[in-house]
C-alpha cells in the first residue's frame, strides 16, 4: 500500500483520561465498520498521552471519504472544538508524523485535517495544524 496523505481528525467525544478508544472502536463496530475507523489515535490514559493502534497499517481506513485508499488516519481523542489541545498532545501527535512521514515518504504538504475534506471542523476550531507541521 503507497500511502501519500496523512488526515488528523478529533473523536468529538470528551478525552475521560481512560481508554476510551476502545469505545470509539465498538461505536464503529456498531455501525457496520470491520474496526475502527482510524490507523492512530492519540489520548490522555493516566494523565500522560499515549499513541495507540486502530486498524492495522496495510489495511484501507474508513475516516475521511475519497481519502481512504491513500492516506492515514489518526484520531486525537477530545473535542477540539470545545477544548484547547494539551501541548502535550501536539508533541506526542508530532512524534508520531515524524515516524510515519520518514516510513512513507509523506511530505508535511500531504499531511491534512478532515475538514480539508469535509464541511465539518474536524479536528476541532481549536487544533493549529501550526503547531505540528
Amino acid at each position: 500500500m503507497k500511502w501519500k496523505y496523512i488526515i488528523i481528525h478529533h473523536s468529538e467525544s470528551k478525552d475521560n483520561k481512560t481508554l476510551d478508544w476502545q469505545q470509539i472502536r465498538k461505536w464503529h463496530i456498531e455501525r457496520g465498520f470491520q474496526d475502527i475507523g482510524y490507523h492512530f489515535g492519540i489520548e490522555k490514559i493516566n494523565d500522560q498521552y499515549e499513541i495507540l493502534i486502530g486498524r492495522p497499517i496495510l489495511v484501507l481506513g474508513a475516516h475521511t471519504k475519497g481519502m481512504n485508499a491513500k492516506a492515514i488516519g489518526i484520531c486525537c481523542v477530545g473535542n477540539y472544538d470545545i477544548d484547547i489541545p494539551e501541548q502535550a498532545m501536539y508533541i506526542k501527535l508530532k512524534q508520531l508524523l515524524i515516524d510515519l512521514q520518514n516510513i512513507f515518504d509523506i511530505p508535511d504538504c500531504n499531511v491534512k485535517l478532515h475538514r480539508d475534506y469535509s464541511d465539518k471542523t474536524c479536528p476541532g476550531k481549536n487544533f493549529k495544524l501550526s503547531r505540528i507541521i
